[in-house]
């Protein structure tokens, strides 16, 4: 037909990828915010794996490893425990990036 345009759609299956490979190269992304946009953009990202021992998404499991590796012992003996549902590691880490300051 002339004029006509063609559609191309291609499907990717996700639950072939690596999981270990996502998550090392999901720890590039600087911040909470390029971790939430990523989890938004992908369920494969942003839900539990049903196929893990995780209790949660490969973006909490980077976010997870983000807030272990910048803080403290002291720091993690502040955090609450891991519920899920209401403290995810993607907030824990967004509190961490925008700590609050005080005027003294």
């Amino acid at each position: 037909l002339p004029g006509a345009t063609i559609v191309a759609t291609t499907k990717v299956d996700l639950s072939r990828v690596d999981t270990d490979l996502v998550t090392c190269i999901s720890s590039f992304l600087g911040t909470s915010l390029e971790l939430l946009n990523l989890a938004l953009t992908c369920k494969s990202f942003g839900w539990r794996q049903p196929t893990t021992t995780l209790n949660w998404s490969l973006v909490e499991e980077v976010a997870r490893h983000a807030v272990c590796s910048r803080a403290t012992d002291d720091e993690m003996d502040c955090l609450p425990q891991y519920t899920s549902g209401t403290m995810t590691w993607l907030s824990v880490l967004y509190r961490y990036e925008h700590l609050l300051d005080f005027d003294v």
